[in-house]
């Protein structure tokens, strides 16, 4: 059997917050083309930074507290506060 690699996975949108925490943490990769980390999924990051584009300006705010709630003592409570986000690319790593 073929394995997919997430190099070339079909990208679907995913309403659970996990993905959704997924794509705000890595929407920022998606300007990265040169990276090694662009290079192991570039669609689904091409993909989380034009789903950043389109958020609203509130939840571009929400995007950037879950990266700093991320990086505290508070990060087991950072999903939850990702549910209130649109649907976000499924995370394929």
């Amino acid at each position: 059997m073929v394995r997919t690699s997430a190099r070339n996975v079909r990208l679907s949108l995913s309403d659970e917050p996990r993905d959704k925490l997924a794509a705000a943490l890595n929407w920022s990769y998606g300007k990265l083309w040169d990276s090694p980390t662009y290079k192991l999924a570039p669609m689904y990051f091409a993909a989380c930074l034009e789903w950043h584009e389109r958020l609203s300006e509130d939840d571009k705010e929400l995007v950037r507290t879950l990266a700093d709630v991320v990086g505290s003592a508070q990060k087991g409570s950072a999903e939850a506060m990702a549910a209130s986000l649109p649907p976000a690319p499924r995370c394929p790593l």
